[in-house]
């Protein structure tokens, strides 16, 4: 039963998340003559050249990619980007093309939100629309690099190559629009804001077990050397979210007002990590 709702959850944030893509596309990019990078803006430039639906170049496109991505990255990855191509490609050719804005910058800063949020859903269940997306996936697993930067140096080259054939203006919002999915997409796949906490103190011991107790928060202890007393130290590791950081220099200062303590951010966690 859990399995199948989970199932059910994952094909109703795909649908979603590519229903408002080809909303972005149909309502803000393609009825204001904006391009798109990746496989959705060589659908576009066909499109225009031939006349044949957009939606079905891009799943025609898509095909080679995919097969990339489930020898690169896996089964489940390109089952659900499958899924989310196919839903895409669809709805490009059944939502209605129709502008919803005629001012070429609101186009361009609202298709990229919609789209960025769009993107980001199907991204956020582990899937991708395809094209430089699998790409960018294959980018950030590999090279560490995040999705969105990788994307928008992939899509920049094809925007340039459709500002040669088309309008140059046009390519220029696009960029803009193309700008910001990649933060709406960047920001999505970090929204928890999680951190990684460093505290040097005389006092690991209790403050470990103060970030146990009163934030329910796992806790390691790194062991290390001070380079100038020689004396040795128990360093405490803990992994928190971005609201729970006032509470934590709280904890710590109460017990230590001495310790030494360094906050950074932290983009990515494999294993367990409970999200409070």
């Amino acid at each position: 039963m859990l399995k199948s709702l989970a199932s059910l959850r994952l094909i109703l944030t795909i649908a979603l998340g590519t229903s408002l893509s080809a909303v972005a596309f149909n309502q803000f990019i393609i009825p204001n003559r904006m391009l798109s990078g990746g496989v959705a803006g060589i659908g576009i430039l066909v499109n225009n050249l031939t006349g044949w639906p957009t939606g079905m170049i891009v799943l025609l496109l898509n095909l080679p990619i995919l097969y990339l991505g489930y020898r690169q990255i896996g089964k489940r990855f390109i089952l659900l980007t499958s899924l989310a191509v196919l839903s895409f490609s669809v709805l490009l050719d059944v939502v209605p093309v129709n502008a919803l804005v005629d001012d070429l910058l609101l186009a361009a800063i609202f298709g990229g939100v919609v789209n960025g949020l769009g993107l980001g859903l199907v991204l956020k269940v582990g899937g991708s629309t395809g094209g430089t997306d699998v790409l960018g996936v294959i980018a950030n697993r590999k090279l560490g690099i995040s999705i969105g930067e990788s994307s928008m140096a992939l899509n920049a080259v094809i925007v340039a190559a459709g500002a040669l054939l088309f309008d140059l203006t046009s390519a220029l919002y696009t960029l803009i629009a193309m700008f910001v999915t990649a933060r709406i997409i960047d920001t999505l796949q970090t929204s928890h804001g999680r951190k990684t906490a460093l505290i040097v103190s005389r006092s690991p011991d209790e403050i470990a077990l103060a970030i146990n107790t009163k934030l329910e928060r796992g806790v390691t202890f790194l062991y290390g050397e001070g380079a100038y007393g020689r004396s040795q130290l128990k360093v405490v590791l803990c992994v928190l979210t971005r609201f729970e950081v006032a509470e934590l220099k709280e904890v710590v200062l109460q017990i230590d007002p001495q310790a030494f303590m360094t906050i950074s951010d932290t983009n990515e966690i494999v294993g367990r990590f409970v999200k409070h």
